[in-house]
């Protein structure tokens, strides 16, 4: 085990786009980053952390455009409720975001040293313009055919397709047209600033090929960009929205610096920010990017290879040593492939997928946590299933992991008056014992130290089942009147064991971890301990161990299913598209999206208890002669008595999709206004027929 205490690092996660609430896929890389950081603070690493929310580009500047505030309104509001949401999931990294401006100033100052340094150049170039919304179209402004691979709905920067993810320029673009209007764009001349990626052709191709830490689909991606030849690439953007590109090049007046360009550059502006807010030194950021020992490392998913394996380090090293020293380069580029939600990808439109405050809605964050690491896509694409989920959730968390800890507990308290025994001769089934605790935690740290998240949990959990069958085989519970100090020795090396378990689980379950070391009454946080001591027999006999409760529960995915449908029903829960974060609820629809709905008035014929579920009611109603009888499945078994919904009258949408829940048809949606745990079912003051539509 390489010895990290005081190695320095920069931990680096993408940075989401603040236009939306981040899904599973998205936090994949917040997660890996804070995994890795808890990691590394617990082997005694000088580690800081670098990221936040991506605000400039395109898909803002729309979205102000279409509903009417500024950019600045939506994304200040947008990365606030981000940042409430990463606490909730005990994500606690140096979160940032590159609307701020400190984030403005060392961007314009970086780029004025690249500038003098002779890596910036001006071109006039034909730009797709639109004639009708009179502006320039750059990046997302235009979509159009990828010249590629011939997918539709390219956009203007990159193809989005995942056989392709190639750069593009809007130019690119087969049949372009505008993003707001729909309208096709002509070629106008502009002039550009461009950074001269190729300069850098030979230090980057170098850099790459003996850059041993890389992954493999990071390492092979780059190395084809590389033999295709760095091209410049624009730097500025005809934008109203971004950061002002004149502070830089005096003759880029009324020029924005393009995203990519600077959004990368917030991982040192970040860095900078941290050591003026937190240590109130300004050189604090240069102790490690300006250091050839300090190893950063970057959490990205593999459509973002490029930016991070070339484009960025093609960046620091125009600035050559004009802060003194050259800036140190990436040291790995941990790449996850794709992350799909049961083959598709997520879409909040379409229902397809969850979001992080879906998530910490539905269960603690532990087990979301516990489920991305252990299935990170690291080698190949993968699929999230609610059946995978469950199996995670039920048999590594709850079975094995949680009854271990809880069995242990429990038998603490019934032998050992809730105190830790003490250890007595070992036998060789003790011994091979105490090697697996010796062991784990090396275990572990390789894994870590390889990015080889899955393997490192479930080493963990292959811990935790040895552990399991030590107590089992032991048997205490059967010698407790015959030989007790056998006993006392058996439930001495369980009580370490979960010692050792609440540390190498930390990076991972934060909230567990610290849970099992408090009932340990040990001082401290479990945050603070060293990682290599974890396997060392430190327990002192003697010591209090608190009364418990199971850890974890089993979870059943119809009934999460079920309240994911009812949260979105209720509107608890934003069903619509990705970008709607960065937009106001409306006040008013469309009287035309009204019409749409076909709601009546009926009767509750028949009532009763969907099996296995609290709050599920499987209802028939009578809709009248037009609809006839429709039978629906409702949440009311915790508001209402079965008996008495007979003959109760409800308001109904009758054309909504059937769905199945829990394996019983649903052919409608009752109406019911929610406040807190009060129901009240929407009914006619009036007499009317069943069936009655409401207009």
């Amino acid at each position: 085990m390489e010895d990290l205490r005081n190695k320095k690092y920069v931990i680096c996660p993408a940075w989401p786009y603040v236009n939306a609430v981040p899904h599973l896929g998205t936090v994949l890389h917040l997660l890996g980053a804070d995994i890795f950081l808890r990691y590394l603070e617990l082997r005694g690493a000088d580690a800081i952390s670098a990221t936040g929310s991506d605000c400039h580009g395109t898909p803002i500047e729309v979205a102000a455009i279409e509903k009417g505030v500024s950019p600045q309104k939506l994304v200040d509001k947008n990365h606030e409720r981000i940042v409430d949401l990463l606490k909730k999931w005990n994500i606690n990294l140096n979160y940032s975001k590159t609307a701020n401006s400190f984030h403005y100033k060392w961007v314009q100052d970086f780029y004025r040293r690249c500038y003098e340094n002779g890596y910036i150049f001006a071109k006039e170039v034909q730009q797709l313009y639109c004639e009708h919304d009179k502006r320039f179209l750059p990046d997302r402004f235009v979509e159009g055919t990828c010249p590629h691979c011939g997918v539709i709905g390219a956009r203007g920067d990159q193809c989005d397709a995942p056989a392709c993810g190639k750069p593009l320029s809007p130019v690119e673009l087969i049949d372009p047209y505008c993003r707001i209007c729909k309208n096709p764009p002509i070629n106008k001349s502009t002039t550009q600033w461009y950074f001269d990626f190729s300069a850098f052709q030979e230090e980057l191709t170098r850099y790459i090929r003996q850059n041993k830490q890389l992954p493999e689909n990071a390492l092979k991606f780059s190395i084809n960009i590389l033999e295709d030849g760095l091209q410049a690439r624009t730097l500025t953007r005809d934008l109203a929205w971004g950061i002002p590109a004149d502070k830089a090049i005096p003759e880029a007046k009324g020029k924005s610096i393009y995203v990519w360009l600077e959004a990368v550059l917030g991982y040192v502006s970040a860095s900078a920010e941290l050591g003026e807010r937190k240590h109130n030194d300004p050189d604090f950021w240069k102790t490690f990017w300006l250091d050839q020992d300090t190893r950063t490392v970057f959490f990205i998913g593999k459509d973002n290879i490029f930016f991070h394996t070339l484009l960025f380090p093609g960046l620091l090293l125009g600035t050559k040593e004009s802060y003194g020293k050259p800036f140190v380069l990436p040291y790995n580029v941990s790449t996850t492939e794709f992350l799909t939600f049961e083959g598709k990808k997520f879409s909040k439109s379409k229902g397809i997928g969850i979001w992080i405050d879906d998530a910490t809605t539905l269960l603690p964050t532990d087990y979301w946590r516990y489920y991305l690491a252990a299935t990170r896509p690291e080698t190949k694409d993968t699929s999230f299933t609610w059946e995978e989920f469950e199996q995670r959730v039920n048999i590594d968390l709850n079975d094995v992991l949680g009854n271990y800890i809880h069995r242990v507990f429990v038998l603490l308290h019934k032998y050992c008056e809730g105190k830790i025994p003490e250890c007595h001769r070992l036998d060789e089934t003790d011994r091979g014992f105490v090697t697996a605790i010796n062991e784990i935690p090396e275990i572990v740290a390789d894994f870590f130290d390889q990015f080889e998240f899955k393997k490192a949990v479930a080493s963990i959990i292959d811990f935790a089942r040895t552990a399991n069958t030590y107590l089992s085989t032991k048997e205490p519970w059967k010698i407790v009147e015959t030989d007790f100090t056998a006993v006392e020795t058996t439930l001495y090396l369980c009580t370490q064991s979960l010692l050792t378990l609440s540390v190498i689980l930390s990076p991972i379950l934060p909230e567990t971890s610290e849970k099992i070391w408090n009932t340990l009454d040990q001082e401290g946080n479990v945050a603070d301990q060293e990682f290599e001591e974890a396997g060392k027999l430190k327990l002192q006999p003697g010591g209090i161990v608190k009364e418990s409760t199971p850890l974890f529960s089993k979870i059943d995915i119809e009934e999460l299913q079920t309240q994911l449908k009812e949260l979105r029903t209720k509107g608890q829960i934003d069903s619509t598209e990705e970008t709607t974060l960065s937009e106001e609820k409306p006040s008013s629809i469309p009287f035309e999206d009204f019409q749409k709905l076909d709601i009546r008035i009926g009767t509750i014929l028949t009532a009763e208890k969907i099996p296995k579920t609290e709050k599920l009611l499987k209802l028939k109603v009578d809709l009248g002669s037009e609809i006839g009888q429709r039978q629906l499945v409702a949440g009311l078994a915790t508001h209402r008595n079965v008996d008495d919904l007979i003959g109760q009258r409800l308001t109904v949408v009758v054309n909504l999709e059937p769905a199945t829940i829990r394996g019983v048809r649903s052919e409608g949606m009752l109406l019911a206004a929610v406040e807190g745990d009060k129901l009240g079912l929407i009914i006619p003051d009036k007499d009317v027929s069943n069936g009655t539509q409401i207009s």
